[in-house]
């Protein structure tokens, strides 16, 4: 009896806690923190910004701004000040 509790009790716990403790929170939380973030976070920051802010400024605003004060002002504050 004494040999077969002994055994039982602290192979058991010790195969059990010790890799659930260790192996697995190891291997969700490093890789969830350092891998996941950085492939997220990385291309959000660095990729997307730029190919969306550049554009959008550059190119948006310039066709829109531009034609926006040079051709439509000029049709409509022209002839307004001349056939009054």
């Amino acid at each position: 009896m004494a040999a077969a509790k002994a055994p039982v009790k602290k192979a058991a716990p010790v195969k059990v806690a010790a890799p659930a403790k260790k192996a697995a929170p190891a291997k969700v939380a490093a890789p969830a923190k350092k891998a996941a973030p950085a492939k997220v976070v990385a291309p959000a920051k660095k990729a997307a910004p730029a190919k969306v802010v550049a554009p959008a400024k550059k190119a948006a605003p310039a066709k829109v701004v531009v034609p926006a004060k040079t051709a439509a002002p000029a049709k409509v504050v022209a002839p307004a000040k001349k056939a009054k």
